[in-house]
C-alpha cells in the first residue's frame, strides 16, 4: 500500500497544525499540570512522584506502535487520540473542586499521556509516509518550530494571560487553572475537527495481518538493537548524560515557584511561564541552533565531551539562585530571567550532542529508525526515575543543598561523554541494494566470521536479560517506591512484600545473563574474539549493579516498614 506525496503547497495546510497539536499535550501533561498542582498548594514531592512517573507512557510507545498499523489508517488515530486528549483535559477542569482532585486528576494524566504517545506515533508516520524524503527534510524546521510553539502556549503564554487576567475578574487559582485546561481541551477538538478535512491518512508499506506477525517482526528488531559493538558503553552513555538535567527538569520550575519561607523564590505561576516557556524556549532554540552548528563543525567524536559540559555548567545558576534565596537576599526579576535562559540555553546547545550520538552510533543499521525510537525511549525511561526523587530530595535536603546535589550528579554526565564509545564509522558503512536507505554497518552478521556470529548472538541475549533488570528497576521499582510517598514510617509492609516479590524476577534475569554472557565468553576466548565479548561483559557488569541498587531499594522499604 502507497500513498501519494502530499504536495508542497497542501503541506503548509498541516504539517504545522499536526506538530502543535503534538506539542500541547505532551507539555500539559509535563509542564502545566506541576505548575497547576504547586499552584493549588500540593507538595513538590507529591507532585514530582506522580507526574514524573507518566513519563513511563512516552518510554513505553515501541511496545505497541506497530500494533497501529492492523487496523485502520494513521490519521484515524491521530484524530481520535486528539479527541481523547481534549475530553481529559476537560475532565480534568471539571474536576478541580472534587475532594479527590489529585488522584483523579493524575488517573485522567495516565490516561492523556497514553493517548499523547500514541498521537506522537502516528503523527511521525503520517510525516513520513504522505511527504516525499526531500519535503521531510523542507519541512523539518517547521515541525520542530510548531511543536516549540505547542509548548509556548501550554506552559507559557496561556498561563500568564490568564493570570493577568485573574485580578481585574477576582478569579481564584482553581477558576484560572479551570480556565487553562478548558481552552487546552477545546484547542485539541478545534484541531482535531480541522484535521478531518486537511490531514492525510498516511499509509503502511505492508499491513500486518496477526498479532503473531507483529509479536515476530519486532522481536527480530528488538534482538538486532543488542547486537552493536560497545553496546554498552553506549547504553551507559544514554542513561547518564542527562542524569543531572533529570534532577533539574521538574524540580527546577517548582523551585521557582516555591515560597520564600521554605528557600523558594516566591514567583507567580504566570511569571514562572513567562520565564521557562517564553524566555527558556527562545534561549533552548538559540543554543540548540549554536551546538548543531558547533558539533557539526568540530565533529560528533570531538565535540562530545564539550556538550557535556555545556549541557551541565549551566546548572549552576540554580546554585546561585537557591543559596541567594536561603540566605535571604532578595532577587530582581530580570536576574532570574537572565540565570534560567542560562541555564536553557546549555541545556539547548549540550542535547544536541545526545541526539546526534544516539542517530549516528546507536541507532544505525537495517532498522535504523525502529533502534533510534528505541534509544530515545531508554532516554527519556531514565528521567522517570530522577523527576519523581527530585521532589522528596529537595524536601529533604532543602533547595540550596538539592543544587549541589544536582551538580555533583552532573559528573557522570560529562565522563560518559567524555569516555563514549564511536564504534560505528561512516566509511564502514555501505547500503543494501535491495534496500537502499538501510545501512550494512560493521555489526551486521555478513560482514561478521561464523565466531562473530555466534558471540554477537549470545552476548545479544545476555543483554536482554541485563536490560530487562533494568528496566524492572526503573519502572516497578520505581512505582512501588513512588507510592511510599507521603507514607508515615511502619505503613510500607505491602510495598516490601512487592518488592521482595519482585527480586525473584531480578534473580531470574541475572542468572540467564550470566549464564549466556559466560557462554559467549567461552566461545571468544579460543578465537580471540573482542568486541561481541566485551558485550558479554558488560551484561554482567550492569547485572552487578542492579543487584547493588536491589540491595539498597529493599533497605529503604524495610527502613520505611520498620
Amino acid at each position: 500500500m502507497s500513498s501519494k506525496p502530499s504536495s508542497t503547497l497542501r503541506s503548509f495546510l498541516w504539517v504545522p497544525s499536526l506538530y502543535l497539536a503534538m506539542g500541547i499535550p505532551y507539555n500539559v501533561i509535563n509542564g502545566t499540570t506541576v505548575r497547576m498542582y504547586k499552584s493549588l498548594g500540593f507538595a513538590d514531592s507529591q507532585i514530582t512522584v506522580a507526574v514524573g512517573s507518566i513519563g513511563i507512557a512516552w518510554s513505553l510507545k515501541p511496545l505497541w506502535a506497530a500494533f497501529l498499523d492492523m487496523y485502520r489508517t494513521k490519521k484515524f488515530f491521530v484524530l481520535s487520540m486528539e479527541v481523547l486528549c481534549g475530553l481529559l483535559f476537560g475532565a480534568i477542569a471539571m474536576s478541580l473542586t472534587s475532594p479527590g482532585f489529585f488522584q483523579i486528576s493524575i488517573a485522567l494524566l495516565w490516561v492523556a499521556a497514553f493517548a499523547s504517545s500514541t498521537q506522537d506515533i502516528c503523527a511521525d508516520g503520517v510525516y513520513l509516509t504522505a511527504l516525499d524524503k526531500p519535503n521531510q527534510s523542507k519541512f523539518a524546521g517547521l515541525q520542530g518550530a510548531f511543536w516549540v510553539l505547542g509548548k509556548v502556549l501550554a506552559t507559557g503564554l496561556l498561563i500568564s494571560v490568564l493570570f493577568k487576567m485573574k485580578e481585574s475578574h477576582g478569579w481564584s487559582d482553581q477558576v484560572v487553572w479551570r480556565n487553562v485546561m478548558l481552552t487546552c481541551a477545546g484547542t485539541m477538538g478545534v484541531l482535531a475537527f480541522y484535521h478531518i478535512f486537511f490531514l492525510p491518512s498516511g499509509s503502511v508499506t505492508e499491513r500486518p495481518t496477526s498479532v503473531k506477525q507483529v509479536v515476530r517482526d519486532f522481536f527480530g528488531t528488538a534482538t538486532t538493537f543488542f547486537h552493536k559493538r560497545a553496546f554498552w558503553g553506549m547504553i551507559a552513555f544514554v542513561f547518564l548524560y542527562r542524569l543531572g538535567e533529570g534532577l533539574i527538569l521538574m524540580e527546577g520550575q517548582l523551585f521557582l515557584q516555591g515560597s520564600q519561607a521554605h528557600g523558594g523564590l516566591g514567583l507567580s505561576a504566570g511569571q514562572v511561564s513567562d520565564i521557562d516557556a517564553v524566555y527558556g524556549t527562545i534561549a533552548g532554540i538559540i543554543g540548540g541552533l549554536f551546538g548543531g552548528a558547533f558539533a557539526g563543525k568540530m565533529g560528533l567524536s570531538r565535540s562530545l565531551w564539550v556538550l557535556g559540559l555545556c549541557l551541565n555548567i549551566p546548572h549552576f545558576t540554580f546554585v546561585f539562585l537557591s543559596h541567594y534565596a536561603a540566605a535571604g537576599h532578595g532577587l530582581e526579576y530580570n536576574t532570574i530571567v537572565t540565570m534560567v535562559s542560562i541555564e536553557k540555553f546549555g541545556y539547548g546547545f549540550g542535547m544536541v550532542g545526545n541526539m546526534i550520538y544516539m542517530m549516528q552510533q546507536l541507532a544505525p543499521g537495517r532498522c535504523t529508525m525502529t533502534h533510534y525510537a528505541f534509544a530515545t525511549a531508554l532516554m527519556n525511561l531514565v528521567l522517570v526515575p530522577t523527576a519523581m526523587i527530585s521532589g522528596p530530595l529537595s524536601e529533604w535536603l532543602g533547595f540550596s543543598t538539592f543544587f549541589v546535589v544536582v551538580m555533583f550528579a552532573s559528573v557522570p554526565s560529562v565522563l560518559a561523554a567524555w569516555r563514549a564509545p564511536f564504534p560505528q564509522k561512516d566509511d564502514d558503512h555501505a547500503t543494501d541494494g535491495d534496500s537502499p536507505n538501510a545501512l550494512i554497518t560493521v555489526d551486521d552478521p555478513t560482514r561478521l566470521s561464523a565466531v562473530e556470529q555466534t558471540v554477537q548472538r549470545i552476548s545479544g541475549r545476555a543483554s536482554i536479560f541485563a536490560m530487562l533488570n533494568i528496566l524492572v528497576i526503573l519502572v516497578v521499582d520505581a512505582k512501588i517506591l513512588g507510592t511510599l510517598q507521603g507514607q508515615a514510617p511502619g505503613t510500607g509492609k505491602t510495598q516490601l512484600i512487592w518488592l521482595l516479590g519482585v527480586v525473584i524476577v531480578k534473580l531470574f534475569f541475572a542468572q540467564r545473563t550470566f549464564s549466556f554472557a559466560n557462554a559467549a565468553i567461552a566461545v571468544a576466548g579460543p578465537a580471540g574474539e573482542k568486541h561481541y565479548c566485551g558485550n558479554a561483559r558488560g551484561a554482567k557488569i550492569a547485572t552487578y549493579v542492579c543487584l547493588v541498587v536491589s540491595l539498597a531499594v529493599l533497605a529503604f522499604a524495610a527502613h520505611m516498614a520498620s
